[in-house]
C-alpha cells in the first residue's frame, strides 16, 4: 500500500525523526551564519590592524590561512570556509592582473597595493558541491613582523567536501583560541 501512496502522491506523514532531523539542519545552519559573520567581522578587523602596521603580507598567519588548498593534501576533496572569507575580504588590499597560469577555472595574479608582494590566485570546482580558491605566495616583498604559524593549522569555520586531511594537518578550533591565533594575542 505504501508504494501505491507514494507512486499517486499521497502526503506520507513524517516521522518523530524527520522533523527532528530538519529541526538540527536549521539549527546548525542559523549556526553557520552566525559564525560567518563573527568570523567576517574577525576578518576585516583583523586586515585593518595588519595594514595599520604595514600590510597583511607581513603575517605568516594571514598567509597559512588564505594558502590552504586541497591540492596540498593528497587524497582530500575538501574546501575551507575560512580561506574563502579571508580571501574575498582581503581583495581590496590587492590590484588583480591576468595571470600566465592556466590550471584552475579562473587564474589572477594578486600584487599588494603597499609592499607590491606577488600571489597566484586560482578557483576551481571540483564536483557540485566542492569549489575552492587559494591565494598562494609567489614573491614576499616585505619582511615578516607577524608570528609564526602553528601545525596543524587552526580553522573555526571549518572544511566541507568529500574527503578531508588529517586534524594533525588541520583542525578546528573554538572562537577564542582562532581569534587569538589570528591577532597574535
Amino acid at each position: 500500500m505504501r508504494i501505491i501512496d507514494f507512486i499517486f502522491g499521497k502526503d506520507k506523514q513524517k516521522t518523530e525523526s524527520e522533523f527532528s532531523n530538519q529541526s538540527e539542519t536549521e539549527k546548525k545552519n542559523i549556526e553557520f551564519k552566525l559564525n560567518h559573520e563573527k568570523v567576517k567581522h574577525l576578518f576585516l578587523t583583523t586586515l585593518n590592524f595588519y595594514n595599520s602596521k604595514h600590510c597583511q603580507c607581513a603575517y605568516p598567519r594571514f598567509q597559512q590561512i588564505i594558502s590552504i588548498d586541497l591540492c596540498n593534501y593528497r587524497n582530500a576533496s575538501f574546501k575551507c570556509y575560512d580561506t574563502d572569507l579571508f580571501i574575498d575580504l582581503s581583495k581590496q588590499y590587492f590590484d588583480i592582473e591576468q595571470s600566465e597560469l592556466k590550471d584552475e577555472n579562473t587564474n589572477q595574479k594578486w600584487v599588494c597595493k603597499k609592499c607590491a608582494s606577488t600571489y597566484e590566485y586560482g578557483w576551481s570546482d571540483f564536483s557540485i558541491y566542492v569549489e575552492r580558491q587559494k591565494l598562494k605566495l609567489i614573491d614576499l616583498k616585505t619582511n615578516p613582523i607577524g608570528k609564526q604559524t602553528e601545525i596543524p593549522i587552526s580553522v573555526f569555520l571549518g572544511l566541507m567536501g568529500h574527503s578531508y586531511p588529517s586534524e594533525k594537518e588541520i583542525r578546528g578550533v573554538e572562537y577564542e583560541y582562532f581569534e587569538s591565533y589570528i591577532t597574535e594575542k
